[in-house]
């Protein structure tokens, strides 16, 4: 009889605690290991001919869970990180201050949850789980005992991501494989202004696709002029001031966008603007 074996590679195994990293901040130390739930919901298809026997089933929803509990608990700036609602004050001597949030909005609070194998290096990403929009529930228990030291729950619930089309939620592997850039289209100007906007630059992973409007807001005296930056998304981005005389600069940074606006030899007037078409990096 011959001899049929499968095909084992055992660098495809895997046996590691893993850092969780949650709006770019390390948690800390876990314990009760980081679980990962993967849900794909599924409606049935049915037809009268064929009475209750299912014909197919459609995927109806998504659904994915991050639990695990982490141990430090008296390091309060990471409570602050991981239960949003929550309020840090003080600055040597730190208090947890918990009120009504009730509203509070999930996708308002939401952040990039990281998982990293730590049998990788950190520069290694080939085993990264990357969850875009993650937020994470109050819904913990302290308990004090002789023999159980104490920890708190932490469940995150992903939500799906608007900035790409279809909408997007996690990544598993090094999420710059066959990334295709953010990128933005040409300013586009109204009003009556002169100057000039240049140097626009976009951020991977920041970056959402949308409609950028850099609108002048005020223009109190000759060459001095405040911009609002708005995204049709992202909502307020940020404002700065052109000022410095005739020539003037203002050199805007925030997540989302970057650029250079240079006064001109005809002042701004409030409403002049320029909007940019935006597009969040996303996968070929």
């Amino acid at each position: 009889m011959p001899t049929s074996a499968s095909l084992i590679n055992p660098t495809n195994f895997e046996l590691s605690p893993c850092r969780v990293t949650y709006k770019g901040v390390d948690i800390g130390a876990t314990l009760g290991n980081v679980k990962v739930a993967i849900v794909n919901k599924k409606s049935e298809l049915k037809a009268d001919q064929l009475g209750s026997t299912p014909i197919d089933r459609r995927i109806s929803g998504h659904e994915f869970k991050i639990d695990t509990e982490f141990a430090e608990i008296y390091n309060k700036d990471l409570w602050k990180v991981i239960f949003p609602n929550f309020k840090e004050v003080g600055t040597v001597n730190k208090l947890i201050y918990v009120d009504s949030a009730l509203g509070a909005s999930d996708i308002a609070s939401a952040g990039v949850l990281n998982l990293h194998p730590l049998s990788k290096a950190d520069s290694d990403l080939s085993g990264d789980y990357n969850f875009y929009l993650a937020t994470s529930e109050a819904n913990s228990e302290i308990v004090f005992s002789p023999t159980e030291q104490q920890k708190a729950k932490v469940s995150f619930t992903v939500y799906p991501d608007f900035t790409s089309t279809p909408p997007r939620f996690f990544t598993f592997g090094d999420p710059s494989i066959n990334l295709v850039n953010a990128s933005a289209g040409s300013p586009v100007f109204t009003g009556t202004g002169n100057g000039t906007l240049t140097g626009v630059t976009v951020f991977n992973g920041y970056t959402k696709t949308e409609t950028v409007t850099i609108k002048c807001i005020a223009a109190p005296s000759a060459n001095n002029a405040t911009f609002l930056v708005t995204g049709n998304v992202s909502g307020t981005i940020g404002a700065g001031a052109l000022s410095g005389g005739p020539g003037g600069t203002l050199n805007f940074s925030a997540n989302q966008i970057a650029f250079l606006i240079t006064d001109g030899t005809t002042d701004f007037v409030v409403n002049d603007q320029w909007t940019i078409a935006t597009v969040a990096a996303n996968y070929a």
